[in-house]
């Protein structure tokens, strides 16, 4: 029987792990699972409940060693390289293609590795970026409405219906998973929204779903310098943004932005990206800053680990079944197209296309 293995995170404040006990009962009927000691500790998922549903308890150093497959739910970090070599087959969010060093230790200790948030089925979704996604969908709306607060450099406009007070404005760039869940939020709330989006189409056979208070609106350089500027928050969520990713929130249009505006970019790419004014990154210890001109920006990468025990929860009640057509197709050469377009290395040759771009843009340009 194959050995996979379940790892403890070890990026500082990093409380998540991939499965929770009550998620791994199929694993362990088709493998031995070992558990690292104390992987779910800080969720509350004690070692007992991991060996309750069939798991095995191990230490780090034997779990690395000793495992056919490792499961984490980020990418090994530089401490973590050192188990890294031509036998690793492993799954992760790894974030790959904005880690030059990462990419580089992969290919150069011929490891095999799939990419959760690269797993895409055959009608064009992303099936294990909905929990992740949701969550940092309302994240968004709800820091949007928290520092909108005067204290906190905001207008002082609640986000949020409130009796005999006029609507608030909300624009959401993109409309997938995370923009979807914020655009509902918003809705919900109160607010008057506005998704802005490249395919009009598809945008306008969605809004027959939508309530009136969401409009549909073509993402164009005009829409957006027409209608940014009279938002009390915007909320940019486009799948991606890189290096060559073309602005779609200008600096013109960004300095039009009114004082007090609240921007939450939570794509958080890398290079200057489809929003070129933010070109920092926030915490959640230090959530936003203020530019010049009064804009309240937050630029979070890792906004849904605020709140580890229900990501965790979402998000291994949704992967188990995933993670079990990773390891079959890895492990029992049961294809499945459906995850390889997740897989990224193949014994240290880069597989996927997003990947080959980005380590020829790094080595192109010597980074």
């Amino acid at each position: 029987m194959k050995k996979i293995a379940i790892l403890k995170e070890t990026i500082n404040g990093e409380n998540r792990v991939i499965l929770s006990p009550n998620d791994i009962d199929e694993l362990t009927k088709k493998y031995e699972v070992y558990v690292e000691t104390g992987a779910g500790k800080a969720l509350g998922f004690s070692d007992s409940d991991y060996k309750k549903h069939g798991a095995i308890i191990k230490d780090k150093e034997y779990c690395w060693n000793n495992s056919d497959f490792i499961l984490k739910y980020k990418g090994p970090t530089k401490d973590e390289y050192k188990y890294l070599n031509e036998n690793t087959k492993m799954a992760a969010i790894f974030h790959a293609e904005g880690n030059y060093e990462l990419l580089k230790e992969l290919q150069k200790k011929k490891v095999t590795a799939y990419t959760y948030e690269f797993i895409e089925t055959d009608d064009g979704y992303f099936p294990m970026a909905y929990p992740g996604g949701e969550i940092a969908g309302k994240m968004a709306v709800m820091y949007a409405s928290f520092y909108q607060q005067k204290q906190y450099g905001g207008a002082g406009k609640a986000l949020f219906q409130i009796r005999g007070s006029s609507k608030s404005k909300i624009a959401v760039i993109g409309y997938g998973n995370v923009g979807g869940a914020a655009i509902k939020l918003a809705s919900e709330l109160g607010n008057e929204v506005y998704v802005f989006g490249s395919n009009i189409n598809k945008l306008k056979k969605n809004s027959v779903y939508m309530d009136e208070s969401i409009h549909c609106i073509e993402s164009t350089e005009e829409n957006l310098r027409k209608i940014l500027p009279e938002m009390d928050a915007v909320i940019g969520a486009i799948l991606i943004s890189t290096y060559d990713t073309e602005p779609i929130i200008t600096k013109e249009i960004f300095n039009s932005l009114k004082p007090g505006t609240v921007v939450i970019d939570v794509t958080c790419g890398y290079g200057s990206g489809y929003i070129p004014s933010i070109d920092k990154y926030t915490t959640l210890n230090n959530p936003v800053y203020i530019t010049d001109n009064g804009i309240v920006c937050c630029k979070i990468d890792n906004l849904p680990s605020a709140y580890p025990k229900s990501t965790t929860e979402a998000y291994s009640s949704n992967a188990k079944e995933w993670i079990i057509k990773i390891l079959d197709n890895e492990l029992q050469g049961k294809e499945n197209s459906e995850v390889i377009r997740g897989k990224i290395f193949d014994k240290g040759k880069i597989s996927h296309p997003v990947i080959k771009e980005h380590w020829d843009y790094y080595e192109r340009n010597n980074i």
